[in-house]
């Protein structure tokens, strides 16, 4: 991405965090990337498009780093605690997307459908990671279109609210937490 559409995209980013999309504006989003609104234009023809951008952008990044990571490890588990440490410090780096990205898969327009397959390619990363954990018998058999949603909630959840908060953030900290409860459980065992 160059430096123009990089800037467009923080920029779009917290305006539409901010304000929500339907109420921001191109002439926000050009002021706040500090770029003339015809150079917005020329890279984007409207805030639908610039939403797209993002949406798709965001969540490719998020995945080649977590595919990249992931294919040199060599079990789920491990598998599993990187996808939980890239997601969470990605979504901490980008702390406004993960509020525009969840404030847009609900509905029921084409939009938001189209949102949402983005988003599912994502999980399927991580449900390939449970199955493989399944096979390698590091996890027990489960629904793993569920449990993959699970993790991706989870993370989504915990750092909304410690950006909201704005409390101490360790990804590490997290990513090993949200193991020892999903694989132990929380109930105490007499």
């Amino acid at each position: 991405m160059n430096s123009t559409k990089e800037r467009i995209f923080k920029a779009a980013i917290s305006t539409f965090s901010k304000s929500g999309f339907y109420k921001s504006t191109m002439d926000e989003i050009a002021e706040s990337a500090n770029v003339a609104k015809g150079t917005l234009y020329y890279h984007f023809k409207s805030k639908n498009e610039i939403l797209e951008f993002l949406i798709d952008e965001g969540l490719k990044v998020l995945k080649n780093e977590v595919s990249e990571k992931i294919d040199k490890l060599n079990n789920a588990v491990e598998k599993l605690r990187t996808v939980i440490f890239i997601q969470s410090d990605f979504l901490y780096k980008y702390g406004d997307f993960i509020t525009v990205l969840l404030s847009q898969i609900w509905g029921n327009n084409k939009v938001q459908d189209k949102f949402r397959e983005k988003l599912y390619d994502y999980l399927k990363i991580i449900e390939d990671i449970i199955k493989e954990g399944i096979s390698e018998k590091l996890i027990v058999e489960c629904d793993e279109k569920i449990v993959s949603s699970v993790f991706f909630g989870m993370i989504s959840s915990i750092l909304v609210l410690k950006l909201r908060n704005k409390e101490n953030f360790d990804p590490g900290y997290i990513a090993d937490n949200i193991l020892k409860y999903t694989l132990n459980g929380i109930q105490y065992v007499k």
